[in-house]
């Protein structure tokens, strides 16, 4: 069993409107880690949660925005620096889940993210689903699907390429339109039934990135599954 150092979460405000979160988390191998969310200089508008180790060396970082007229969380971008990433130290994790506590203490609705292939079951390991938005995307993932021909998947690869050739016949651009909330239920489908296999990120590849979401919604629907991650990295919080 992991004995966890007293953890603390220290929010502050920022122009009276933002909540930003600077949290103590504890690390089996690392040992005390600190996240320290601070204006983005580079871009205007945004902000960085920058996580640490003791000797203050940056580990990871994401960049993220609050796009108030949606009520959305936008990530833009989370690294981890590449010699920690093989060694499961669940960094990422660490990261992702301090994005989830910004978008409660703000009161957003969703977080919103555009993964690159590599990263896709990555976030689908946190209940972020597809979000799909751009006919280009949708064909992609569809071509994925139906490039993958393995055992198993025989139903989605039927769906997809059904939808695709539909959409190659029929350039109705309400059609056109209406198939990409198709694509995001194949997706989203496909998905959960990858993940259920060993290694299904390696077997079943997207070759394309995607917009994903992770609705607040969700996120409460499986409260217990975050508690327990926060619990893990020593982190004092519950939603």
């Amino acid at each position: 069993m992991i004995k966890l150092n007293p953890p603390k979460i220290t929010p502050y405000w920022l122009n009276e409107d933002r909540k930003l979160c600077d949290l103590v988390s504890h690390n089996k191998v690392l040992g005390d880690l600190t996240l320290n969310t601070r204006r983005y200089e580079d871009v205007s508008e945004r902000y960085v949660t920058e996580l640490r180790d003791k000797n203050s060396k940056i580990l990871g970082y994401e960049i993220f925005s609050f796009e108030d007229f949606d009520k959305d969380l936008f990530g833009y971008s989370i690294r981890v620096n590449p010699e920690l990433r093989q060694r499961g130290l669940r960094l990422g994790e660490l990261l992702r889940l301090s994005s989830i506590i910004e978008l409660f203490e703000n009161k957003m609705q969703k977080l919103k993210i555009y993964s690159k292939d590599t990263a896709i079951y990555f976030h689908s390991k946190y209940k972020f689903q597809p979000d799909i938005t751009s006919f280009n995307d949708r064909d992609e993932a569809l071509k994925s699907i139906i490039n993958n021909p393995q055992k198993g998947m025989e139903k989605f690869i039927q769906s997809a390429l059904k939808l695709l050739e539909k959409l190659q016949q029929n350039s109705d651009p309400e059609f056109q339109r209406g198939a990409i909330k198709e694509t995001n239920t194949i997706a989203k489908d496909y998905i959960l039934k990858v993940l259920e296999s060993k290694d299904g990120d390696k077997k079943y590849p997207f070759n394309y990135g995607m917009g994903m979401e992770l609705s607040k919604d969700t996120i409460l629907k499986n409260n217990d599954f975050y508690n327990n991650l926060f619990r893990q990295h020593g982190i004092d919080y519950e939603i």
